[in-house]
């Protein structure tokens, strides 16, 4: 490699490494935003992040050199706090912003002690190993059908060319969804209700954060979901109900439901706990176990604060 071009790739290198700089101000500047009366030392972190006023005072401790940690065109989050404690307002503001307190929420329930749908096998523990036995180990293996407990159904499971659990988009079970409280039947009017409540809420954001919260929707309580209220939901293209009862419709003839959301490419999440959460939007992740050729399985879902 030639002089030049060692010259050349060295700016290349220094480029991204500026560029980069850039983006992570630029990140930070939007954690700050609606501070206007601290954007002067943002600037000034801009211009030494970028390189443009190298021996900034205010990049310097009191000996002329950087903070311990800190490498040109690096924006570390310990570099940062080192920088800015010389304004310990905005500290404060910049660490109760970034230290929110986040609940998770266990959606789930208890496999072996968990609801059947009737007709299903219940869940069974078979301990094939004891250390009270005398075992190098315990070990523990389980019999149970796919749709026990807290689970999700592929389409597979009412359309047999439908899809197989592990042939769904996994981004249909992890996104932001809608709780939505409701006692009963969900009729078409009901459907309706819930989607502009959930759309109403996704817009409440303003920042498009919570995108496609309005297209997976949680129902707490006990509530049946009508064929009727299923043609809603199946039009709006949801990519995801869930419900707290074993099965999505009427437990005596769920098929009619099934069909119909099924078949709308949705998928369903049933036997969720939602006593403890309250309405509004959440980061859901319910990812199924991945079971090859199934047409439903078990899942630990989960609800996160925003």
């Amino acid at each position: 490699m030639t002089k030049t071009e060692k010259a050349v790739k060295r700016i290349t290198e220094m480029e991204e490494i500026l560029d980069e700089a850039r983006k992570r101000v630029h990140a930070l500047e939007e954690a700050l935003e609606g501070f206007e009366e601290y954007q002067d030392k943002i600037r000034e972190l801009e211009r030494y992040y970028t390189g443009k006023d190298w021996k900034s005072d205010y990049a310097m401790d009191e000996k002329g050199e950087l903070p311990a940690g800190l490498k040109r065109g690096v924006l570390s989050e310990d570099a940062v706090y080192d920088l800015l404690e010389q304004n310990q307002e905005l500290l404060e503001l910049m660490k109760g912003k970034e230290t929110a307190p986040v609940k998770v929420y266990d959606i789930s329930q208890e496999v072996f002690g968990c609801a059947v749908y009737p007709g299903d096998p219940s869940p069974e523990r078979i301990v094939m190993l004891s250390k009270s036995r005398g075992a190098v180990c315990n070990l523990t293996a389980i019999k149970m059908c796919a749709h026990n407990g807290t689970h999700v159904d592929a389409p597979y499971h009412f359309i047999e060319e439908g899809k197989k659990i592990d042939e769904v988009d996994l981004t249909k079970w992890v996104g932001y969804a809608y709780v939505y409280e409701h006692e009963g039947e969900i009729t078409a009017k009901d459907a309706r209700k819930i989607l502009k409540a959930a759309r109403e809420a996704e817009a409440a954001f303003g920042d498009g954060s919570a995108i496609g919260a309005s297209r997976r929707i949680l129902i707490k309580g006990k509530a049946v979901l009508t064929e009727e209220g299923a043609m809603v939901f199946a039009k709006a293209k949801l990519l995801l109900f869930g419900n707290e009862s074993q099965t999505v419709g009427p437990e005596d003839a769920p098929m009619a439901v099934h069909l119909c959301m099924l078949g709308a490419d949705m998928t369903l999440l049933e036997g969720i706990r939602l006593s403890e959460v309250p309405e509004g939007i959440y980061l859901l992740s319910a990812a199924p176990i991945n079971l090859g050729g199934a047409d439903g399985a078990p899942c630990r879902a989960v609800l996160i604060s925003c």
